[in-house]
């Protein structure tokens, strides 16, 4: 069991090392092109904007699914990569078939896997959330709190 925490938890690090990493450059880029689709398209750039930065998620939780499916092909929990790869998907998602499953010696890494899912994916909802905000308070679709407003300071 201490050996299924200790893989579990270094591809854990590995994937939220590479969220942080991957979030990042979308914001650095978001900050470089935002204006600038604003600008060219002002009632659809932010769609595009959207579009963009949900591809960069996605391309996040895939390099976050294969580095699990990875790890499952070469511990021999799959004999080949592309069942690798799928029950490292269904498993990351929290679909969870139960078509293909792990041998008791890594069952708890597929939990673990399950978890950091969870976890990345609330982190992605949220920068989202954070996205689409920042273009509304730019736009006037909603207001910044009174507490974060100047008008409002004492």
């Amino acid at each position: 069991m201490f050996i299924q925490l200790l893989a579990g938890t270094a591809i854990i690090i590995l994937c939220v090392i590479n969220h942080a990493i991957c979030l990042e450059l979308l914001l650095r880029r978001l900050k470089q092109s935002g204006p600038k689709w604003d600008l060219r398209l002002p009632k659809l750039g932010h769609i595009f904007i959207m579009i963009f930065v949900v591809l960069g998620l996605f391309m996040a939780h895939t390099i976050e699914a294969w580095m699990w499916a990875i790890f499952f092909y070469f511990a021999g929990e799959h004999p080949t990569m592309s069942e690798a790869v799928y029950f490292s998907t269904v498993t990351f998602t929290t679909l969870g078939y139960g078509d293909i499953t792990l041998s008791e010696e890594w069952r708890l890494t597929g939990a673990l896997q399950a978890v950091s899912g969870i976890m990345l994916f609330g982190w992605s909802t949220a920068f989202l959330v954070n996205v689409r905000a920042m273009f509304w308070r730019k736009h006037g679709l909603i207001h910044s709190p009174p507490h974060m407003d100047e008008e409002h300071q004492p």
